[in-house]
């Protein structure tokens, strides 16, 4: 699965689950990372402060806007065998976005309702 230019500095500094709980925690808001985490940070009580840290040396410290990042966190989550609904909850989308996002697992082709039976 590809990985968005805009996140990949944070999935190659988190690892995907860590990177898929910062989008889904703190996504679309603004965070600082400093230069030493301090556990009660709430980026640091949702990935742990040495990931904070991990974060901060990779990007260098200061203030980001983390992004939303809905549809690969929905692709991460399929790839992981969650449903639609349980996917729409998470990543708070309507269940028809998250369809429109990921076509169905067996999508290659419609069978032929008007074909001849086999024999």
């Amino acid at each position: 699965m590809d990985i968005p230019a805009n996140l990949r500095p944070f999935v190659e500094a988190l690892g995907e689950k860590e990177a898929v709980k910062l989008f889904l925690s703190v996504g679309g808001s603004e965070i600082y990372l400093p230069q030493h985490s301090s556990p009660r940070s709430m980026t640091a009580r949702t990935i742990g402060a040495e990931n904070v840290d991990r974060l901060a040396k990779s990007l260098g410290y200061g203030y980001y806007k983390i992004p939303l990042a809905r549809q690969w966190c929905a692709e991460v989550m399929r790839s992981q065998g969650f449903s639609n609904a349980e996917i729409a909850r998470t990543v708070r989308a309507d269940v028809a976005t998250v369809r429109r996002w990921l076509p169905a697992k067996d999508s290659g082709s419609q069978p032929d309702l008007f074909q001849d039976p086999p024999a």
